[in-house]
């Protein structure tokens, strides 16, 4: 009987572990549930967290990241507390340790390369990629659209100029471009790239408004980590 139960589990984790779109929370820090969605590509490769826009959710990234696991990439999005499906208790004093225990999480998914992981984000998303980068020193590779960072994020990316980046904004974001220019010239990586699209929006909605934007970042995202 705890023969027929041990191998019921072992056949239910790793249907789990093929699933190619799976929902589900993990803790925060102070005990929280984060609402999260993890994307499969089905076999070992890199992996990437993907930040929201502070007036959207994870749901947003639905489009890039199905796409990214179709090219190998392990892709986690989560819900900020107070956004989607995530309650709101705990204030914002916890995103950033909300979004470190996000990167482990996605460091912790079977097949998960630790040693090629990326971040990436929109809006509001793209200082809380930076400084997950600062933090963690585990992110080798950014993407970055439509949002600036801080003084401190800029500093981080000038004393790390190997840092491949990719930024995308929309040619009416005055501040986003400019900032986003500046942030891609603090790369001497020859893979970093500024790309300003004529009137497409704002943040992860320039997927839709600018198609060619979907493949090329695919493109860099699988380059840059390979």
């Amino acid at each position: 009987m705890q023969i027929r139960i041990a191998a019921t589990l072992l056949l239910a984790a790793a249907c789990a572990a093929q699933q190619p779109q799976r929902d589900f929370d993990f803790p925060a820090a102070d005990g929280a549930r984060l609402k999260a969605t993890y994307y499969s590509p089905g076999k070992p490769g890199p992996g990437i967290l993907l930040l929201h826009q502070c007036n959207m959710n994870r749901q947003s990234w639905n489009a890039l990241a199905t796409a990214l696991a179709e090219r190998g990439v392990h892709v986690l999005t989560f819900d900020y507390r107070g956004y989607g499906d995530t309650l709101a208790s705990g204030g914002r004093q916890n995103l950033e340790p909300d979004i470190d225990s996000a990167m482990v999480t996605l460091a912790a998914q079977p097949g998960v390369d630790k040693n090629r992981l990326a971040a990436g984000g929109a809006s509001c998303g793209v200082n809380n990629a930076v400084q997950l980068a600062r933090r963690s020193g585990q992110v080798k590779a950014l993407l970055l659209l439509s949002g600036p960072t801080s003084t401190d994020g800029l500093k981080y990316l000038e004393a790390h100029p190997a840092l491949p980046i990719f930024a995308a904004a929309s040619s009416e974001e005055g501040l986003a471009v400019s900032s986003l220019t500046a942030v891609v010239a603090s790369s001497k990586n020859p893979a970093s790239l500024m790309r300003v699209l004529d009137r497409a929006g704002h943040g992860a909605p320039m997927f839709d408004a600018a198609p060619a934007l979907l493949p090329a970042v695919l493109d860099w995202v699988v380059k840059v980590l390979s």
